[in-house]
């Protein structure tokens, strides 16, 4: 899913013309997978992070708290359900199912309330709902905001040739500049992840 539309480019641009909608359209799509690596710091794809949907037998660690609950935070900003939770301290054992009335879900955190005696990491096995949006129509306007900032910036860098300047006429002097512009870093500062991918 990409996080801002061609239409909401070309009117921050202030473009009517659609020679450039194939070019624009791979920039969204490159700004929104940026943002994703940005909000969620892994690696590896982390694409669709926003996007709302079902997510099965995904498998993440959680921690075992002093009071004995197993606690994780899911690779979605925020979990509305949970069909299914089960946890192992090894993959030498099998995996303990949690029952459905025994979680509590907290935003973007998942407690199971399953008495475990150490305070250890163990592996999770969660299927669940999360995400914030199915359509990009039902984002967050800072997000949708941050995208088309993004998506312009990478459109303007490929129509001068992918260079990482931008001139400035007036002062006849090149301006150099970092890969997120200062606004959208700004923007996505409280979608970013505190918890490890």
């Amino acid at each position: 899913m990409d996080y801002t539309t061609v239409t909401q480019v070309k009117a921050a641009l202030g473009a009517t013309e659609t020679a450039d909608d194939t070019l624009l359209g791979t920039a969204i799509t490159a700004a929104s997978r940026a943002i994703d690596k940005h909000c969620t710091g892994a690696v590896e794809a982390a694409d669709n992070y926003f996007e709302l949907g079902d997510l099965v037998d995904e498998q993440i660690w959680g921690v075992v708290n002093k009071d004995g609950a197993l606690a994780c935070w899911p690779r979605k900003p925020v979990v509305t359900a949970v069909s299914a939770l089960s946890y192992r301290p090894s993959p030498l054992v099998d995996w303990t199912t949690v029952n459905p009335d025994w979680l509590d879900i907290d935003g973007g955190r998942v407690a199971a309330w399953a008495d475990l005696s150490v305070r250890r990491q163990m592996r999770v096995k969660l299927s669940y709902t999360g995400g914030l949006a199915a359509s990009v129509n039902n984002l967050p306007a800072d997000l949708v905001e941050a995208a088309t900032v993004l998506a312009i910036r990478f459109y303007r860098e490929a129509k001068s040739g992918l260079t990482d300047t931008i001139g400035v006429a007036e002062l006849g002097i090149l301006i150099y500049t970092k890969a997120l512009p200062v606004r959208v870093v700004e923007i996505l500062r409280p979608y970013k992840r505190v918890t490890p991918w």
